[in-house]
């Protein structure tokens, strides 16, 4: 089941997987351990990578403008790339009625 939210209001609360109940109330929201540990590609900033771009053409004897483009379309291809890694959050939830926990995977 996928569901969508923000920060400060989680989604309608879901209905129980075990008795069906609509009574549910929402504990916490947590990110899955084996996804925290990604690189940090966002350091790579599309200017940083331009500016590299530019350094590295100078030495190859090529107009930096040319190494500055460059730099700067690998920079925007890296923070593409970023933005769409963006790991699921999970919500867990319990049943005011049976009192069981179970958790929902939400995109961010």
């Amino acid at each position: 089941m996928q569901y969508s939210y923000t920060k400060q209001h989680p989604p309608q609360s879901p209905i129980c997987p075990y008795c069906h109940s609509l009574h549910t109330q929402w504990l916490d929201t947590r990110a899955p351990e084996s996804e925290q540990h990604l690189p940090k590609l966002s350091t790579f900033s599309p200017m940083t990578l331009a500016s590299i771009g530019m350094q590295v053409s100078r030495r190859f004897h090529v107009p930096p403008l040319l190494g500055g483009l460059a730099g700067l379309v690998m920079g925007g291809m890296v923070l593409l790339y970023v933005n769409l890694q963006k790991p699921p959050v999970i919500m867990r939830y319990q049943c005011e009625q049976c009192m069981g926990q179970f958790e929902i995977q939400c995109e961010p």
